[in-house]
C-alpha cells in the first residue's frame, strides 16, 4: 500500500485519494480508480448505484476490510509501533474496557492499560508536532534543492532503497540504456536500488488501467532485456509495479 509521508492525513484514514490530474479515486491498497462523474454498480445489490467517492469508500469496506488493520498490518519501521501496541489500540478501537484490555493482552492491570493509552496519546501529539514543524521546514527549502523520486503508491515495502533524487536517477537511467530511453538494457542491475530505479523506468512504458495478456507483456518487457525478460516481469511484481490474475492470463500495472 502506499506509504509515502507526504499522502494526506484524511487520505489515509479514507484508504483512497483523488488524483486530480486524472480525475479518478484511487485505492491506497490496491491501487484500484474510479473515475469521477462515473457511476458504479454495487455488486450484489440490485439497482444500487455509486458515484466514484462514495464507490472508492465502499471498494475498500468490501475488497480490503478496516483501513485501521490495513495500516496496523504495516512493519514497526513504517508505522513506530509495537506489536504490543497494535494488539492494544486493537482493543481501544474496539471500546474494550480496560479490564477486558488486561484480559486480551496480559499486560499486568487496569493502571498499566491506562499508562499504554497515555503513551499512545502523546506519541500522536509528539507525530502533529513533527508533521507541523516538518512542513515548515519544507515551505524554507530552495528551489534548487534536491528533488527525490516519487514513491510508487504500491510499493510493497519502503526503505532506503527508495531514497532517489531525481538527478541521481537520471544519472542511473543514461548508464543503463546507453542506447537510449527505449532500451535495451546494457546490463540488469543487482543493487536493489538501481533495480527500483531500472523496473520504474519500464514499468511507464505500460498503459495504466489496461489489462495486457502475458505475451503482451513479455513482447515489452523483450524490447529492455531479452536475455532474461521472465525474471524482470517476476521483479515487477514482487516489487508492486505490477499485478496479475492467478492463473497468470492477465497483467497490469498497478496504482
Amino acid at each position: 500500500m502506499r506509504q509515502d509521508i507526504f499522502t494526506e492525513l484524511n487520505d489515509l484514514k479514507n484508504g483512497f485519494y483523488y488524483d486530480a490530474a486524472k480525475e479518478q479515486y484511487v485505492c491506497l491498497v490496491c491501487g484500484a480508480a474510479f473515475e469521477q462523474g462515473a457511476v458504479y454498480r454495487v455488486p450484489g445489490i440490485e439497482d444500487r448505484m455509486y458515484e466514484a467517492r462514495k464507490f472508492a469508500a465502499f471498494h475498500l469496506e468490501a475488497e480490503h476490510g478496516s483501513m485501521l488493520e490495513q495500516l496496523l498490518e504495516l512493519d514497526k519501521k513504517t508505522t513506530g509501533l509495537t506489536d504490543l501496541q497494535k494488539d492494544l489500540i486493537r482493543g481501544f478501537a474496539a471500546g474494550l474496557s480496560d479490564a477486558e484490555m488486561v484480559k486480551r493482552t496480559g499486560a499486568g492491570s487496569a493502571s498499566t492499560i491506562r499508562n499504554h493509552r497515555f503513551v499512545l496519546k502523546e506519541k500522536a501529539k509528539q507525530a502533529k508536532l513533527l508533521l507541523a514543524i516538518f512542513e515548515l521546514m519544507e515551505k524554507g527549502v530552495l528551489s534548487d534543492a534536491p528533488k527525490f523520486v516519487p514513491v510508487h503508491a504500491t510499493a510493497t515495502q519502503v526503505d532506503e532503497r527508495y531514497v532517489m533524487t531525481e538527478e541521481e536517477n537520471d544519472k542511473l537511467l543514461k548508464q543503463y540504456f546507453p542506447q537510449g530511453p527505449d532500451g535495451p538494457l546494457s546490463v540488469f542491475p543487482r543493487k536493489e536500488k538501481r533495480k527500483i530505479a531500472v523496473l520504474r523506468h519500464i514499468a511507464s512504458y505500460f498503459e495504466k488501467d489496461k489489462k495486457y495478456k502475458e505475451k503482451e507483456v513479455n513482447e515489452l518487457l523483450k524490447r529492455f532485456w531479452e536475455q532474461d525478460y521472465v525474471t524482470v516481469r517476476r521483479y515487477m511484481i514482487e516489487y508492486g509495479f505490477m499485478d496479475r490474475t492467478d492463473d497468470c492470463s492477465l497483467y497490469w500495472i498497478k496504482g
